[in-house]
């Protein structure tokens, strides 16, 4: 298979046509090769503008390029930016913020996604990115405070532990429920407390360690 033509046509009609205008996103897009963190099998449909099943059972799947995109534009990365990312599965969307953040830490609670990750990162010869085992709810403190914190998925709730974990001024983008319907959101931790932004719809892999604790009643 042809991966580069297929990287350009990913680039040219799913991100340019739904509003991806900053250029360093579609520049890291553009340069990473995706379907060098896909399973081998799945390699073939690296490319395709769906969620990519990563495990047997499909309970993992890497987010739509489209989606990871506008997110990452959502989040507004700086060069200068610390950015944590969470559920970073097989290390992509890793990849493609370490292009245009200072430095990215990740976090899977996946052991084998976490090592093909940091595998990939090296083929790459990616030197400003990390990926580390973990409870996906828990962030990272020992590394805080964040810049940005990006969430790759839908969560049904947040923890405070990870608001702890951003510096003032700092954004975390997430997708959640907004009165029925799946949409990317943007927090923003100012002096005062913490903004929350509803600014696109995104219908993304649920993310299972995030989902809302189920309360019992006598």
């Amino acid at each position: 298979m042809d991966f580069e033509n297929a990287r350009k046509a990913m680039v040219d009609c799913q991100l340019r046509p739904n509003a991806i205008t900053d250029y360093r996103i579609l520049a890291a897009m553009s340069e990473i090769p995706r379907e060098n963190f896909a399973p081998t099998a799945k390699r073939p449909l690296a490319y395709l503008d769906e969620d990519l099943p990563l495990d047997p059972v499909g309970a993992r799947k890497m987010m739509e390029p489209m989606y990871l995109a506008r997110l990452a534009q959502l989040a507004e990365i700086k060069s200068s930016d610390l950015v944590l990312h969470i559920a970073c599965n097989t290390g992509y969307g890793t990849a493609v913020i370490s292009k245009f953040a200072d430095s990215v830490v990740a976090v899977d609670d996946n052991e084998d996604f976490v090592e093909m990750a940091n595998d990939s990162l090296a083929d790459l010869e990616i030197g400003n990115a990390a990926v580390l085992a973990g409870e996906l709810k828990d962030g990272l403190k020992k590394e805080a405070p964040f810049d940005v914190i990006f969430i790759e998925g839908h969560v049904d709730e947040l923890p405070d532990e990870l608001f702890k974990q951003l510096k003032q001024g700092g954004r975390l983008v997430c997708v959640e429920v907004e009165n029925g319907v799946p949409s990317a959101v943007c927090y923003v931790k100012t002096a005062s407390g913490v903004s929350r932004r509803v600014a696109f719809n995104a219908v993304v892999p649920k993310l299972i360690a995030f989902e809302k604790q189920k309360t019992f009643t006598l």
